[in-house]
C-alpha cells in the first residue's frame, strides 16, 4: 500500500508537510469602507491595503473613492467619511486596477481582512460591474 500524502489526507505527518513558512508568505491586508452592507447596491468609499512579508511592509495602497452616490448619514457616523471628502476622490474605475495589481503582484499571496466575506464580496461586485 502506498502512503497518502498530507495534502490528500489533510493531516500533517511531518515538519516537511508544513509548506511555506509564515515568514516567507506574502500577505495583503485589505480594508474597505462602503456606503452600506449590500455589495450589489452599495459602493466602496475607501480602500486601504498593505502588502507584507516577514513582518516588513513591501507596499501600501490607500485612497478615498468617489462612490458616485450619496453616503447615508448613518454610514458617515460609522466611518467618518463625508460626501465632501469623496467629492474630489478618484472613481473606483480609476483605482481598482492599482489595487488588483497589488493583490496579484506575487503568486500565492494570502488575502487578509477583518471581515473577508464582506470585503471580497464588494471587490467581486466591483470587478463584475467594471468588467
Amino acid at each position: 500500500m502506498v502512503p497518502q500524502s498530507a495534502a490528500s489526507t489533510g493531516v500533517q505527518t511531518s515538519i516537511v508537510d508544513l509548506g511555506t513558512p509564515l515568514a516567507a508568505t506574502t500577505f495583503v491586508v485589505v480594508d474597505l469602507e462602503t456606503t452600506g452592507t449590500s455589495a450589489k447596491r452599495s459602493r466602496i468609499t475607501e480602500i486601504g491595503a498593505v502588502r507584507t512579508r516577514g513582518g516588513k511592509v513591501l507596499d501600501e495602497f490607500s485612497t478615498l473613492v468617489d462612490p458616485g452616490t450619496l453616503i447615508p448619514a448613518n454610514i458617515t457616523l460609522l466611518t467618518g467619511i463625508t460626501q465632501s471628502m469623496v467629492a474630489t476622490a478618484p472613481s473606483l474605475e480609476e483605482v481598482l486596477p492599482d489595487l488588483l495589481a497589488l493583490l496579484t503582484a506575487e503568486p500565492d499571496t494570502a488575502f487578509v481582512a477583518h471581515n473577508a466575506a464582506f470585503d471580497t464580496g464588494f471587490l467581486r461586485a466591483a470587478c463584475e460591474r467594471l468588467g
